[in-house]
This record gives C-alpha cells, structure tokens and sequence, in this order.
C-alpha cells in the first residue's frame, strides 16, 4: 500500500513538474504597430512605384512601336515586317521578365527592411516570456490558437515592452 502512495505521489509531483506555462500572441499584428513597420512600407512603397515607372517606360515604348506597326505594317515589305513582328515579341517578352525581376526585388527588399524589426520583436518577447515565467509562445496571427485564457494573451504586455499603443 505504502508503495501505491508512494507512485501517485511521484505521479502527482511529475505532473506538476512538467506543467508548461503557455501564452499566445499576434505576432504580425505586433510587428505591424511598430513605428519601423510603417517607415519600412513607405520605403517599399517609394522603391516599387520606382520600380514601376520603369515598366510603364517601357510599356508606352511598346505600345507606341505597336501603333505604329499596326498603321503602317501592311505597307512593309514581308521581311522588315516578319523583323518588327520579332522586335514587338521581343519587347514584350522583356516587358514581362522586368515584371518577374520586379517582384523577385520586391519581395528581397521587404525581406531586407523587415528583418531588423522581426527580430527586434522577438528579441524584446524572448525577453518578455522570461520575465512573465513562460516556457513557451504561441503565435495566433493564424488562428492556430482555438480558445486560450485573457491572462495568457501578451500583446498589451509586448506593446508596453516595445513602447507601443
């Protein structure tokens, strides 16, 4: 018998031992009231509409040899217009591999200007669950978390780590 209490006893203190305490937050919902986000979306926004002006460059040059083939084409000899049709289809395939480069810039640039946040996000919630006793975070910005205590929710205690509203 003696033995018996002595195993739920162990049970018991396991049990306890191995409780893990558990918060949730919304990661992106964090980064995105950082004052750094929104001056990282300004400079994005300035280099793609950079970006864009140079498609639509060469887009109006396109459009504008396009007319011009169109009105005054069938007056061509067969060769010069089989050479205009290759330059048109040429132009157009530049036009969308700069649309693919775009996006490929975009995209390292985002990458580029959010890093330094990202982490200092996570540098100031690695920070925050050590002072709050938790062993572990859970971001809900993907509605992973179905139902979790208010206790346990650290977006007012990481806006006021992070200096945030």
């Amino acid at each position: 018998m003696r033995y018996l209490y002595c195993l739920v006893a162990l049970c018991l203190f396991s049990l306890g031992a191995s409780a893990q305490k558990t918060a949730y937050l919304n990661f992106q919902q964090l980064v995105s009231l950082m004052p750094e986000s929104k001056k990282a979306a300004d400079s994005l926004q300035k280099y793609a509409d950079q970006l864009n002006n140079d498609g639509q460059i060469m887009v109006a040059e396109y459009t504008k040899k396009l007319v011009d083939f169109d009105s005054t084409g069938s007056k061509l000899p067969q060769n010069q217009q089989e050479i205009k049709v290759a330059e048109l289809k040429q132009m157009q395939a530049n036009i969308q591999e700069y649309k693919y480069k775009v996006e490929d810039k975009l995209a390292a640039r985002e990458q580029e200007l959010l890093l330094p946040i990202v982490n200092k996000a996570k540098e100031a919630l690695k920070a925050l669950i050590k002072e709050k006793g938790y062993s572990l975070l859970i971001d809900n910005s993907r509605d992973v978390v179905v139902v979790a205590n208010d206790a346990d929710d650290l977006m007012p205690a990481a806006k006021a780590k992070l200096g945030l509203k």
